[in-house]
């Protein structure tokens, strides 16, 4: 009996840890969910809150794009609630202006929006169908407009949108090509996948071949070349800078008489 005894109370003592657990449990959850509830519905009333409307808007790193375009096509206009605001979306949103290469948002509580764009600067134009800017990672991202206008070396050689892939490894190895110095001598940089990048130079329209390879290099023999041509004032009807050991030059008319065969520099 007394066996029996201690098996019953042994059992009523796991019965009521049991049950212990059981209900400080229960009050756990019903506690966090009490919590839960309390916090969703005051961060609700915060996102209709008056306190965090967007009031100042901080726009920084745009030099060609206006403050108040930048607003508008953000839709800040509205004057949005600052926690409610999707902060990722908005930055794809601003991002797929085509002046606009990245952007960084950031809520400064209560009222301000900080925004930070990184602009596309454009180094030349483009010849598809029309003319068309293009950046220095051979982003091809807007038509031309007269608030930028369009001084700057035209690539050419690209008849349809569906060619631009197979060009697009000969743009990025043309693009190097386009400095402060050469934006002053070339005016034109013709693209051909089977002969490579022919230069056009600016105020006399000379065509200089450069080829597939080693671009650069022929580039800085060419300039060699036509600073020499230039100070002597030597007519010159073309330059063909795809020789590894020379630069042949060809002469107008007036020196032909002189050189019919050409000459070498």
């Amino acid at each position: 009996m007394k066996k029996k005894k201690e098996e019953s109370l042994s059992r009523f003592k796991v019965t009521f840890r049991i049950l212990q657990r059981m209900t400080w449990i229960f009050f756990s959850l019903l506690v966090v969910t009490f919590m839960l509830y309390i916090g969703n519905r005051f961060y609700r009333h915060l996102e209709t809150s008056p306190f965090f409307q967007v009031k100042n808007v901080l726009i920084s790193g745009n030099h060609l794009l206006s403050r108040s375009e930048l607003i508008y096509y953000a839709g800040l206009r509205q004057k949005p609630n600052l926690l409610k605001l999707d902060i990722t979306r908005l930055s794809h949103k601003i991002t797929e202006h085509p002046w606009i290469k990245s952007a960084v948002i950031r809520r400064r509580l209560p009222s301000t929006l900080a925004i930070h764009i990184e602009e596309r600067v454009p180094v030349a134009l483009i010849m598809i169908d029309k003319l068309y800017y293009l950046d220095r990672d051979g982003v091809i991202f807007d038509k031309i407009n007269k608030e930028i206008g369009c001084d700057f070396p035209i690539f050419t050689g690209i008849k349809r949108y569906d060619q631009i892939p197979a060009f697009r490894p000969l743009i990025m190895e043309s693009l190097p090509l386009i400095t402060v110095k050469t934006r002053q001598l070339i005016s034109e940089i013709h693209l051909d996948l089977a002969h490579g990048v022919t230069l056009i130079t600016l105020n006399d329209a000379i065509p200089v071949k450069l080829g597939l390879k080693n671009l650069p290099r022929r580039l800085k023999r060419f300039l060699s070349v036509y600073h020499y041509l230039r100070q002597r004032e030597i007519p010159t009807r073309a330059i063909d800078c795809r020789y590894p050991d020379r630069v042949v030059v060809r002469y107008k008319l007036p020196m032909l008489q002189k050189s019919p065969s050409g000459g070498r520099a």
